[in-house]
């Protein structure tokens, strides 16, 4: 990658990472992109069980991994947005926060769920990164293994998530220009 475009990441995508007990490295696959967590995605997150998930989130925040950052309530396109987002898509707090700021921001958008956003990322020209993306970039770079991203998958998967493959081999990497 090879941008500096900061990367919002929605809470689907941390939960994968923290399942798969790998959040620690999250700023270390896309090193140029600092991810930041909206205050609305932190509020959806902080509401997720088990407890220890709540401290590992303020753990990411504390230590620079990723970057809280406050949604910007003043500024009217994008409350706007979000408040459109929110009730005629119906999405919740945290994505549709995501996706008004990505749509104003220009910055990537970093969410598993391809079935709420991919029309609005296309409609608007938002790019984004889905969980296997940021499995596919650290398995490029070395950051992983493959044993590694099949031991990731394998312990989202288990926890009763979803992704797209069982294992890495399943998955067709693309390289992503962003």
């Amino acid at each position: 990658m090879t941008t500096n475009k900061d990367i919002l990441i929605d809470a689907d995508v941390v939960s994968h990472f923290l399942v798969a007990g790998e959040a620690r490295l999250l700023n270390k696959i896309f090193p140029k992109n600092r991810i930041y967590l909206l205050d609305k995605v932190h509020a959806e997150l902080q509401k997720w069980p088990p407890p220890s998930r709540r401290t590992e989130v303020s753990f990411l925040l504390n230590n620079g991994i990723l970057t809280l950052l406050s949604f910007p309530e003043d500024d009217p396109m994008i409350s706007k947005e979000y408040a459109w987002i929110k009730s005629k898509m119906f999405k919740g707090e945290g994505e549709s926060a995501c996706l008004a700021v990505a749509r104003f921001s220009k910055n990537i958008l970093a969410s598993s769920n391809l079935r709420d956003i991919a029309a609005y990322c296309k409609m608007h020209k938002i790019d984004y990164l889905t969980t296997m993306d940021f499995l596919c970039e650290a398995l490029r770079t070395g950051l992983f293994t493959t044993k590694r991203c099949d031991e990731f998958i394998g312990r989202v998967l288990k926890a009763g998530s979803k992704l797209p493959a069982k294992m890495m081999s399943e998955y067709n990497c693309k390289q992503k220009e962003i």
